[in-house]
């Protein structure tokens, strides 16, 4: 069925076939949002990804090339996906007292952890500064999704000037990458893979299950038996890793 709605749609740009197979591939708007909404500024909510990321959706069914390699819902999710982060960057989103209060947690957490031996938890981190418990968690959710907008706009860069292609830098380039975007390519695959490489074995999980098996923080959360807001705290300092690894090889500003 799904087939001769394609073949209708791609032949014909049947309104009717295109509206049936909108509805199908909701979902994965749906999805794609709830990873990207961890943390949204108040001005945000699901619903201005979800909006973007159907307009995503959109683009995606005209510009799809069946004769291409990738299937539908990979190359709709890259244009999902794309589109979410243009509404992000468009909102320019970090504010000052953000980066203060990082910072000053940032600290707690390093002075508390050489204090107590072990890596503190949220509510001692509370405790230690003297903040609410849902305060700590809003600066590491908020930290999350501002560094989910650099860091997938690394792992899943723009699509091709010939706009019939997404790009993810972990699938095979397709026909559209030349030469020197390849050789640039695969100095990110290298770059990240080294970042990647020196994490904890805890991390390199948390980022499996998050990036190549695209679950939630809270479902990731369910699988380790620990809260969400303690996945949102490890999963802040694996982008603080990341990007400081990166910063430092010359792969971020």
């Amino acid at each position: 069925m799904a087939e001769e709605l394609w073949q209708k749609y791609l032949q014909t740009r049947d309104k009717e076939a295109r509206d049936v197979l909108l509805q199908e591939y909701l979902p994965l708007v749906k999805q794609v949002a709830g990873r990207l909404s961890v943390g949204l500024p108040p001005q945000v909510d699901e619903d201005d990804l979800i909006a973007s990321g159907v307009i995503g959706l959109l683009e995606a069914m005209d510009r799809f090339n069946p004769s291409l390699e990738t299937g539908f819902r990979t190359f709709a999710t890259w244009r999902i996906r794309g589109a979410m982060l243009d509404e992000l960057r468009k909102l320019s989103w970090s504010p000052r007292s953000l980066h203060k209060r990082l910072r000053d947690l940032q600290e707690a957490e390093q002075q508390l952890g050489h204090r107590l031996g072990h890596e503190p938890s949220i509510e001692e981190l509370a405790n230690e500064l003297q903040w609410s418990v849902e305060a700590v968690e809003q600066v590491y959710a908020q930290f999350n999704s501002y560094s989910l907008v650099s860091l997938e706009s690394l792992l899943f860069p723009p699509s091709s000037p010939g706009g019939e292609q997404g790009g993810d830098i972990f699938l095979d380039e397709g026909p559209f990458v030349g030469p020197e975007e390849r050789v640039e390519r695969q100095e990110w695959r290298n770059a990240l893979v080294q970042a990647i490489e020196e994490l904890p074995q805890r991390e390199k999980l948390i980022l499996a299950l998050y990036y190549k098996e695209e679950l939630t923080l809270r479902e990731i959360g369910q699988i380790l038996k620990v809260s969400t807001a303690r996945v949102s705290q490890i999963h802040a300092r694996i982008l603080r890793l990341m990007r400081g690894k990166l910063h430092k090889i010359g792969f971020l500003e």
